[in-house]
């Protein structure tokens, strides 16, 4: 076989290669941009909030909409968390923060290390804890985070302080007790035994997210059964609101799901929902940013006409900038051109 033959015969393959590659190359070019833009506002923003309170030695570094934060102590860890996980956008955000060697125990022949044993529950807006822990520095994070996450509520510290207890497993726990969010419901935590064991009922998917991010970096193992508050599941299960092309006017279809969406929360009058308008990356950014609020407020606007109090709705735009799936196709740009309703804490 000559040469010439050869290369007419592998000449397809090495084409379709090439042609694979480089629409990987677009796809990434066009997403890249965006997450870049996304966490890059996000981590200014942490930082000035951050500094305004005092806090400006705390590292911040997002992933997209994914947060860490390097902080000296676990008291500015736990600060610094409440404040950044507060911001618009932020999906989660969790904290590190530099292990401090213990003392060496005094050696002794027969003494067992005990596990520490801690408990949190919240209901009813009332939180408790029970448990033992080493340090009084290991009880009062964990009284702070139990206070963050009752909000107004009272906190019943009934926890037991013995430095025969080992502090295995305590270095993340106020992390993931803290994730939870005020406008959680039905709360369990327990650290027993090197085994982290969580339930509950969170606000939204973003808060379960952050709870299981916390504890996979807790280092326990971890059982967990906590789930999403069930009005926000029924809302992310409506039929999507759509508008007639490049308009803030509804279609019938979109007329309809808003329909079910006013009667779930006309039956849960203490939820409380922003309203997040999104687009395709068709057009100009500014134009996307205008036309995301614009629908945002229609969406708004009906809601109220349809009985459900102002005060409990907010509407945000967001344009282009929170695909939610790659713009490099009509089926995703479809997908991306939508309204959510998110359920707040």
């Amino acid at each position: 076989m000559s040469m010439a033959d050869n290369a007419r015969r592998f000449h397809p393959v090495v084409g379709l290669a090439v042609a694979v590659l480089g629409l990987a190359g677009i796809v990434t070019a066009q997403h890249l941009p965006i997450r870049e833009t996304v966490q890059d506002d996000l981590t200014t923003r942490s930082e000035q909030a951050l500094a305004a309170a005092g806090l400006s030695a705390v590292e911040v570094d997002f992933i997209g909409r994914d947060g860490t934060l390097k902080a000296a102590s676990a008291a500015e860890a736990d600060q610094a968390l409440a404040i950044v996980r507060r911001l618009e956008g932020v999906r989660v955000a969790v904290a590190e923060v530099p292990e401090v060697a213990a003392p060496a125990p005094s050696p002794s022949p027969t003494a067992t290390a005990t596990p520490p044993t801690v408990l949190l529950t919240l209901s009813g807006g009332r939180a408790a804890l029970t448990g033992t822990v080493p340090t009084e520095a290991a009880r009062k994070r964990l009284v702070e985070a139990a206070t963050f996450v009752a909000g107004t509520g009272p906190v019943d510290d009934q926890l037991k302080i013995d430095p025969s207890v080992t502090d295995a497993g305590l270095d993340g726990l106020a992390n993931v007790v803290s994730a939870y969010g005020q406008g959680a419901k039905d709360v369990s935590v327990e650290l027993r035994g090197g085994n982290l064991s969580l339930a509950g009922t969170l606000a939204s998917q973003a808060a379960k997210d952050a709870v299981a991010t916390a504890a996979a970096q807790s280092g326990s193992v971890v059982v967990d059964r906590t789930e999403v508050a069930k009005v926000q599941q029924e809302l992310v299960k409506l039929p999507a609101v759509t508008f007639l092309d490049n308009s803030t006017t509804l279609t019938a279809a979109g007329r309809a799901a808003l329909g079910q969406a006013a009667r779930i929360l006309t039956a849960n009058p203490q939820v409380k929902v922003r309203i997040e308008g999104h687009t395709d990356s068709n057009g100009t950014a500014a134009d996307n940013l205008a036309l995301s609020r614009a629908r945002a407020k229609t969406v708004l606007d009906y809601l109220v006409k349809q009985g459900v109090a102002a005060d409990r709705l907010t509407a945000q735009g967001y344009g282009e900038s929170r695909p939610a799936r790659p713009n490099t196709s009509e089926a995703n740009q479809a997908v991306n051109r939508r309204v959510e309703f998110i359920v707040l804490p």
